[in-house]
């Protein structure tokens, strides 16, 4: 007797194999990636050494330590009243608590005390409170920068000689609209720590207009060699600025693309080390939120010199 096979359930077949061989190729693609780059262990469930420094050079490759699928080489941090963590769209979902949420890195014997950087992006969903606390570590210790703190706008480390970054030299007050992108770059070293975000806030002058805060634009992106027609440098910032006409006369804070420091503290000599109280749990590095909801993603480290 001969086997029939209907070509419905043989279409399938193909299909579910097809699907299945291609998901295997992906992910050997992807255990071939990070094992190249020396980011994951052998057994896949914990993150391997950080890559050192190539001879001559000033600093390692950037290294993911977020992968966008889910927590591995992470935890939900044990806060009281914490809110829900989540993934979504390879973004890490940090949701409303009572208090804190957040997440802690679990792989502390890779991390680096010293001579680093770390950069990741963060946006406030809802909240008036921070939205992606970054602690870190500084040498033996660790510190935390807040951004968006004590009511939405403080900016700064917790803490240097037992003041927080409400009180102390690193302290900055900016503005962080809703569901915007910000780019945050931290670099530690014995002497100094810095910090740089991504866009960049610009004072309006009194009397200005749109064409002025254009102008000003393309003559700052001259400084760097671009050069803007007015159309261009007016496009871009509409795209950070959506309500710049009445930002204007309102003389509200707006945004130019690109990069600026915004803390850059001298530590020799300094006691470095965290606020005191449950954001302690962050440590050795973690985000946390506080009363808000924020998202992140794009959160790599690399070695300095």
């Amino acid at each position: 007797m001969k086997l029939f096979i209907s070509p419905i359930l043989y279409l399938a077949f193909l299909t579910f194999y097809g699907c299945a061989e291609f998901q295997s190729q992906e992910r050997n693609r992807a255990a071939k990636k990070y094992h190249e780059l020396g980011l994951w262990s052998e057994n896949k469930k914990e993150l391997g050494k950080i890559p050192d420094l190539p001879d001559g050079s000033e600093t390692s490759k950037w290294i993911e330590l977020f992968n966008g699928k889910d927590l591995t080489g992470w935890k939900e941090t044990d806060y009281a009243g914490r809110g829900n963590v989540k993934i979504k769209n390879g973004e890490l979902h940090i949701e409303n608590g009572l208090v804190i949420t957040g997440v802690t890195f679990t792989n502390k014997t890779i991390l680096p005390k010293t001579n680093y950087e770390m950069e990741y992006e963060a946006k406030k969903v809802n909240g008036a409170d921070f939205f992606g606390l970054l602690t870190f570590p500084v040498g033996d210790s660790h510190a935390s920068l807040v951004t968006g703190g004590w009511g939405g706008a403080v900016t700064g480390i917790s803490s240097i000689n037992s003041m927080d970054a409400s009180e102390n030299d690193t302290t900055v007050y900016l503005k962080f609209n809703k569901e915007q992108w910000y780019k945050f770059r931290l670099r530690v070293t014995p002497e100094n720590l810095s910090v740089w975000m991504t866009p960049k806030e610009h004072l309006i002058p009194l009397n200005a207009t749109v064409a002025s805060i254009v102008k000003a634009y393309q003559d700052e992106a001259a400084k760097t060699g671009s050069e803007l027609t007015a159309v261009d440098a007016e496009k871009a910032l509409r795209k950070l600025n959506p309500e710049l006409d009445k930002n204007i006369p309102a003389r509200d804070t707006i945004y130019f693309p690109g990069e600026s420091q915004i803390i850059d503290e001298p530590i020799k000599d300094k006691v470095i080390e965290m606020r005191v109280g449950e954001i302690e749990l962050s440590a050795p590095l973690g985000f946390a939120t506080f009363q808000s909801y924020g998202v992140i993603r794009n959160v790599r480290l690399r070695k300095l010199k």
